[in-house]
């Protein structure tokens, strides 16, 4: 099994993993629940099953991921149901064998893709029943993915066209499919995320010709496009996650570069802020975000930048290299490290206190090797383990909550 890393966005760019609140602000009004130690639980596999990944967790503890069965060459979509044992099967659409999960929102609806073989994947959506519905891609698209769905079912992703060109879409609950508009000039585009007001983020550009930089847009809840700001210096964005109240979360491109390298945070009154370089993984409502700063190091330094526009590179015990991968409106960040000189896949699971203190997570029954993903509100943390053999290589990893 190749080693998983985190693409990102994404996210986990589900409605689970928001937010750590910033060092230097306002304290935090709500506390975490309880200072019990957090105990780790690996999530159960359907019989044959060797592999589980998480890619969503959200308010309530419910965790969607994809699992892999011993001989198949294809993941299957499956959710494990908060305060319930065992697990959901997402199926695929009728006739075809495969399936995975992109995103989760807070109400229980599910988005992904579904194929028969790999390049034509189709877009589908879950009921909270677990029901799959083909999402509607344009006539002649290759294929399609659903990247994120808000509470009310309403979901955004993009179809492939010819040219390499990609075409941004819309799904209503109903299943009735907006093609979004592209800025003027461009020919392709892509979406996102969606917050629950309806309001989605991505980017636009140009493929025709001699191309450009891609340009970072918002579409209102009519379907009306817009482009964000740039800082001063900047030819392009890409933008990955918009929260509740309109915080946006991207990556940006210098003039006289071809990397989207810059973590760029757009505030909900639209001002936009450079935080440096690096890779953004999440950002929260208070517009602090989290992930690898490169300001220091090639291989990354986890690193939170705060809404005032400091930065905090946090602590990483003994470990080369890191990244933060998630944060939520309560304070507490996660994310993972891995060892110098050591096999990558064996990481170890990190959490960071609002204070920026790190604690690592508790080890599975499978070692003590594992990165966190995900975490709620709550405090319950979402991630895989990783099992060894005699000779340190990692041959096992399985979807694990991490809960008090």
């Amino acid at each position: 099994m190749a080693r998983l890393r985190v693409p990102r966005p994404v996210p986990l760019a589900a409605a689970a993993a928001t937010a750590l609140l910033l060092l230097g602000s306002a304290p935090v009004a709500v506390a975490e629940h309880s200072e019990r130690a957090l105990t780790s639980r690996l999530l159960p596999i359907p019989p044959g099953g060797l592999h589980s990944f998480v890619r969503g967790l959200n308010s309530s503890g419910t965790v969607v991921g994809d699992y892999y069965v011993e001989g198949s060459d294809g993941p299957l979509a499956i959710r494990w149901n908060a305060g319930r044992p065992g697990y959901t099967r997402l199926a695929p659409l009728p006739g075809e064998r495969f399936s995975r999960t992109t995103a989760l929102s807070d109400r229980g609806w599910v988005v992904g893709l579904s194929y028969d073989s790999a390049p034509e994947s189709h877009p589908v959506r879950w009921t909270p029943g677990a029901a799959p519905t083909r999402l509607a891609l344009p006539d002649g698209a290759r294929s399609g993915n659903a990247s994120a769905v808000n509470n009310s079912g309403t979901a955004v992703g993009d179809a492939s066209g010819e040219g390499n060109r990609s075409h941004p879409l819309r799904w209503q609950p109903d299943g009735s499919r907006t093609d979004l508009p592209v800025l003027p000039g461009d020919d392709s585009g892509t979406a996102t995320s969606i917050n629950n007001a309806g309001t989605a983020v991505g980017w636009t550009e140009q493929r025709a010709g001699t191309g450009g930089p891609a340009r970072p847009v918002r579409w209102n809840a009519a379907g009306a496009v817009s482009a964000l700001p740039l800082p001063a210096g900047f030819v392009g964005a890409r933008t990955s996650r918009i929260t509740d109240n309109g915080v946006v979360l991207g990556h940006g491109r210098l003039a006289g570069s071809t990397a989207y390298d810059r973590v760029l945070v757009w505030a909900a009154d639209g001002t936009v802020r450079d935080a440096g370089r690096g890779r953004g993984y999440d950002v929260n409502r208070a517009g602090t975000a989290v992930g690898a700063s490169l300001e220091d190091d090639p291989n990354g330094d986890t690193a939170r930048w705060n809404a005032n526009g400091t930065r905090t590179v946090l602590a990483n015990p003994a470990e080369a290299a890191g990244e933060v991968l998630a944060i939520n409106n309560r304070g507490t960040a996660v994310g993972y490290a891995w060892p110098p000189n050591g096999n990558p896949a064996l990481d170890k699971a990190l959490l960071w206190k609002p204070d920026g203190t790190v604690v690592p997570l508790p080890p599975s029954s499978l070692g003590p090797y594992a990165a966190a993903f995900a975490v709620n509100d709550a405090g319950v943390v979402a991630g895989f383990a990783v099992g060894t053999d005699g000779a340190g290589t990692a041959t096992t990893w399985r979807a694990t909550v991490w809960k008090r």
